[in-house]
């Protein structure tokens, strides 16, 4: 059985984060990093971007160009990190585009970063920016029906 491999940066937008003279990606190397990168991504972003938009996101074409960029750096630090395992125990190149995608998708999460769909669209991320009238009960509600030390008024 032949797993489907959802694709979602291109050569470019993994070799961009990767230097030139020293190491570039290829389908062969990176198909398992494609794999692995699409669900961090997908599980970062579940409940916060549709379900149905984050299933669209199959190939680069479909994919936001955001989102493309971080997995691209994700793959990126990955091949990079397992290219030069015997040089070092931990990478610090390799460590900094991992943490920069984290932090990436974490501004997605906050409304930090607007995410746009392929068509320059903003895509709606659920839970950013949320307020006191997003909960019940919530600091406005007056008066509490009981305290912490289980007096009730």
């Amino acid at each position: 059985m032949t797993e489907v491999v959802e694709i979602l940066a291109n050569l470019d937008d993994i070799n961009t984060h990767l230097p030139e003279d020293k190491i570039q990606a290829d389908d062969d190397n990176t198909n398992k990093l494609q794999i692995d990168a699409a669900r961090f991504i997908r599980a970062m972003l579940a409940g916060f971007v549709p379900t149905a938009t984050l299933a669209s996101w199959t190939t680069p074409d479909d994919t936001p160009e955001m989102i493309r960029g971080i997995a691209g750096r994700l793959i990126g630090a990955k091949y990079y990190a397992i290219r030069y395992a015997e040089d070092a125990d931990v990478s610090l190149y390799a460590q900094n585009l991992y943490n920069e995608a984290v932090a990436m998708l974490n501004q997605i999460r906050t409304g930090e970063l607007t995410l746009l769909d392929e068509d320059g669209v903003e895509i709606t991320v659920e839970g950013a920016n949320l307020q006191d009238d997003d909960f019940w009960p919530n600091n406005t509600t007056d008066p509490p029906k009981f305290t912490m030390d289980q007096t009730f008024v």
